[in-house]
């Protein structure tokens, strides 16, 4: 009976996380741009921009691991959830604390003009929006046409500004619409 060889296998050489995010496609850098907007949007004091940023630079100093055999782009996308869950956290924390007055002039004092977000809703907004960047994270055109219809954006100028023709544009929406009545109709889970 032939013996088999064993080879040993040398670990893959560690990867540098510059040069990998330098390599970036434009279509990775695309989706990671229109994943960044939906995470940012509502995030009071964060652009999507900021998000993306804090996102490889956390790869980048090492404060995010990257694990071995995860793409590059679902690392950076899931550290922006964290950077916004983060950025949350932390306005639940610093939010002010209102304490009633006894009377009518210190009343009008404490007054705010402009009361802030909700944290209940902006949570379940935050949560909602999660769901459906998972739903979607394989369809870069669903998250070009979501990404679009944000920025408020008519579907004439969303095809022009990913380039969409008319045929994908609706295809994509169709796709999106099943998806949506497929999740609601298992629960609401993606």
């Amino acid at each position: 009976m032939p013996q088999r060889s064993r080879e040993r296998r040398c670990p893959p050489a560690a990867s540098d996380p510059a040069r990998e995010v330098a390599a970036l496609v434009d279509a990775d850098l695309l989706r990671l741009g229109a994943l960044a907007r939906l995470r940012a949007r509502g995030l009071p004091g964060l652009e999507g921009a900021d998000l993306l940023n804090e996102a490889v630079l956390r790869l980048l100093d090492g404060s995010r691991p990257r694990p071995p055999g995860v793409p590059l782009v679902a690392v950076l996308a899931m550290t922006m959830r964290g950077v916004a869950h983060d950025h949350w956290r932390k306005l639940r924390r610093e939010r002010p604390v209102l304490v009633p007055a006894r009377d009518a002039a210190a009343a009008a004092l404490h007054a705010d003009p402009s009361p802030g977000v909700d944290p209940e809703r902006a949570t379940a907004a935050a949560q909602a929006l999660a769901d459906i960047d998972r739903l979607f994270a394989r369809d870069v055109v669903a998250l070009q046409v979501i990404a679009g219809m944000g920025d408020g954006l008519a579907p004439a100028e969303i095809r022009r500004r990913y380039g969409l023709s008319a045929t994908a544009y609706d295809t994509a929406r169709r796709r999106m619409r099943r998806a949506l009545l497929r999740r609601d109709g298992d629960g609401g889970t993606p």
